[in-house]
């Protein structure tokens, strides 16, 4: 199953590659967001950082001017064909994150952003990143898809007493993007679906990482602390845009003081890993 979850993912993204700078996390708000963690890890000390499923280099964009030392891992070459690297210490790996071609205790930080639902198993990318890191070192791993919302999410199409007229346009747009993705893509690009959801594993396959399960699976591996942390709520680009930043930053709050109740709205997971 794994290299037929390779394979997959390096057909997807070799037919995205030009395209996937278009994808909602390079928007201004989010980049933002993810530059303000990136220098709070970095405050920990270190110069030398890891981005495993790079892609086209959203993460070495953003962190560029404060590693001096960059490395890019990713399956797909034409995802490694657009990154910047201009700055001369940046070097690209085209080989998969199950194999790192690193030695022990070798990097301050590890990152992987929107990366681990694409494998099949995470347990061996946790195990790889806390080989290559140094004792201290900090794995940041972000925009990860939160079972608790997929499962939600799916229950509602499924409920049938519930008519779709009756949901609102965000509700209808979350339905779409969860559930319905695959069919989008096939349209656009004539990706089968298929092959899609192969690319997504876990995301389209597993319907998204249970937190809990995969905070237990970082202290097995041996990872000294997990920060586990619940990101973009449901409709949080609308009250954005419609409303102010302040409405979502003061909504995103409650929904984290009423935590675990209101866990299931949000729709992706954050962890902050120190070996």
């Amino acid at each position: 199953m794994r290299s037929e979850i390779i394979k997959a993912n390096i057909e997807v993204h070799t037919i995205m590659a030009s395209s996937y700078n278009n994808e909602p996390h390079f928007r201004p708000e989010n980049k933002s967001k993810v530059r303000d963690m990136l220098l709070k890890i970095r405050e920990r000390g270190g110069s030398k950082l890891l981005d495993i499923g790079c892609g086209t280099g959203f993460i070495i964009d953003l962190a560029k001017d404060l590693f001096t030392e960059i490395h890019g891992v990713d399956v797909t070459q034409a995802m490694l064909d657009q990154v910047d690297i201009s700055n001369g210490y940046i070097t690209l790996h085209n080989t998969p994150a199950e194999k790192l071609p690193f030695d022990d205790n070798f990097f301050d930080v590890v990152t992987a952003y929107s990366f681990i639902h694409h494998v099949e198993d995470y347990r061996v990318i946790l195990k790889e990143a806390f080989r290559v890191l140094k004792p201290g070192g900090v794995f940041y791993i972000d925009l990860e898809p939160n079972k608790m919302f997929w499962q939600a999410i799916s229950e509602l199409e499924a409920n049938i007493q519930i008519k779709e007229e009756n949901l609102s346009d965000i509700v209808k747009r979350e339905i779409s993007s969860v559930l319905h993705t695959d069919s989008v893509v096939e349209q656009e690009f004539g990706i089968d679906k298929d092959t899609f959801n192969k690319a997504e594993y876990i995301k389209s396959i597993l319907g998204g990482i249970d937190p809990y399960e995969f905070e237990n699976e970082c202290f097995k591996t041996g990872y000294r602390e997990c920060e586990v942390s619940f990101q973009w709520f449901l409709g949080q680009g609308a009250v954005m845009h419609g409303q102010s930043f302040e409405a979502a930053q003061s909504i995103a709050e409650y929904l984290n003081k009423i935590s675990p109740l209101a866990n299931h709205l949000f729709k992706y997971l954050r962890f902050i890993l120190v070996k």
